[in-house]
């Protein structure tokens, strides 16, 4: 059973949720949170050769980003190369700024490293920054949970 429901010239209104609702559906929300956690940290697709990852582009600068991205230095590209990056691409989701990376590396953990080492890439990432939401030039590494070969 529900929330009682109220109506007014307003239309029906619900009343606020009893306070043991409210902890048992945080319990539920805390519980799936914790499984879903143990489920990706004990996948057997998790990959150490494979990285995607989230940007956030202020959507009223993502054609300047998405130009800037057609002449990458070559610079750039080489020290990505030397890190141990390969099959790097980007993806956007225009109505909202979402960039998605993706790049396979031997281990994406040490080509990350290398890269932020790189002082090409402290350049590069300065001269990107204009384009970012707050924060949203952070990589928001994803967890790979599926893998079909």
């Amino acid at each position: 059973m529900g929330p009682a429901t109220t109506t007014s010239e307003a239309g029906p209104k619900e009343d606020p949720p009893s306070e043991s609702s409210r902890r048992s559906r945080m319990t539920t929300e805390n519980a799936d949170v914790a499984r879903l956690a143990s489920l990706l940290a004990a996948t057997d697709a998790r990959s150490a050769s494979c990285c995607c990852f989230l940007l956030h582009v202020q959507p009223e600068r993502l054609a300047d980003y998405v130009e800037a991205h057609q002449d990458v230095w070559a610079e750039m590209r080489e020290a990505l190369t030397d890190a141990g990056w390969r099959n790097y691409s980007l993806f956007l989701r225009p109505e909202d700024g979402i960039v998605v990376g993706y790049f396979e590396a031997d281990d994406c953990d040490a080509a990350q490293e290398a890269i932020a080492r790189a002082s090409v890439s402290l350049r590069w990432e300065a001269a990107m920054a204009e384009y970012f939401t707050p924060g949203g030039g952070d990589k928001q590494i994803l967890p790979q949970y599926f893998h079909l070969a």
